[in-house]
């Protein structure tokens, strides 16, 4: 791939500047877990990082985003306009299965489209399961992904890391991975949170997503389709008395064999939850 480069800001050098101070400040081992460098980008920068060693048969890698002021990258469904992260795996080794998980986003809006973003610095955990336990991985990744300001460009990196199960801690990347760890939404609904259904209206254009929400804060509802979809946002039309309603178009809607899951992620309160809905061919136009 042809890296994008352009010359850091003073803000996001002053930002590398304090990792590299915290990074001084943390005893250091014989065989820490290893950080690619910064692969540069117009408004922003972006590396492979790994908190240590192989752990309940995985190991703790994150794709780590760190943005100028007023810049923004994408979800794993941009929304209205937008290019999501694409990451593939490239020359890697001993990998069974890699699993990129995705913290609670942001709306944006900018006059012109609705989208769904990261703002200032983000890291999209990975959990990176060997074939072979004892043996080294390689973690090699191409990732490919849109980021705006007053102007949206491309960006693209050629990443790679090699782990050990002998690898050592490393606290600055594992604090990292951790914070964004726990903002990545949970699987199911609980007491306060939890999507009820999910239905057509009688037009078939429109989904009606029921949500039980505790609280007065206004709830957030994020949608993604399944591969090769291209749907919008969803719209909040009540919330009242601990329920919340949305209708989502059914517009660029898609489905395959290999995937049919409509991705739901309900937030509020500082909680959020995700709702994986079967998609019906019947909802598809």
């Amino acid at each position: 791939m042809t890296l994008a480069r352009n010359s850091c800001s003073t803000e996001r050098m002053k930002r590398i500047a304090l990792i590299l101070f915290l990074f001084l400040l943390t005893p250091a081992s014989p065989t820490q877990a290893a950080m690619t460098d910064w692969t540069e980008v117009q408004g922003g920068a972006v590396r492979l990082i790994a908190s240590g060693p192989l752990e309940n048969g995985q190991y703790q890698a994150g794709l780590e985003f760190l943005l100028d002021p007023g810049w923004h990258t994408y979800w794993r469904s941009p929304g209205e306009a937008g290019i999501p992260p694409r990451i593939t795996l490239s020359d890697a080794d001993n990998i069974g299965d890699l699993e990129i998980l995705y913290p609670v986003p942001e709306h944006h809006d900018d006059g012109f489209s609705r989208s769904i973003v990261y703002h200032g610095g983000i890291v999209l955990p990975m959990q990176v399961f060997p074939e072979a336990a004892q043996k080294p991985v390689r973690l090699s990744i191409d990732v490919f992904f849109g980021i705006c300001n007053e102007i949206c460009v491309p960006g693209d990196a050629s990443l790679s890391l090699d782990l050990t199960p002998e690898t050592r801690a490393d606290m600055i990347a594992a604090k990292l991975i951790a914070r964004n760890l726990a903002a990545v939404p949970v699987t199911g609904g609980n007491d306060d949170l939890d999507i009820t259904s999910v239905v057509p209206t009688s037009e078939g254009d429109r989904l009606v997503i029921r949500a039980k929400v505790a609280g007065d804060e206004t709830p957030e509802l994020f949608a993604a389709g399944p591969e090769g979809s291209f749907i919008g946002l969803p719209e909040l039309t009540a919330h009242t008395e601990g329920e919340a309603y949305w209708e989502l178009p059914t517009r660029g809607l898609a489905v395959s064999d290999e995937d049919n899951t409509l991705r739901l992620v309900l937030s509020a309160g500082g909680k959020a939850i995700e709702h994986l809905q079967p998609v019906d061919p019947g909802w598809v136009k």
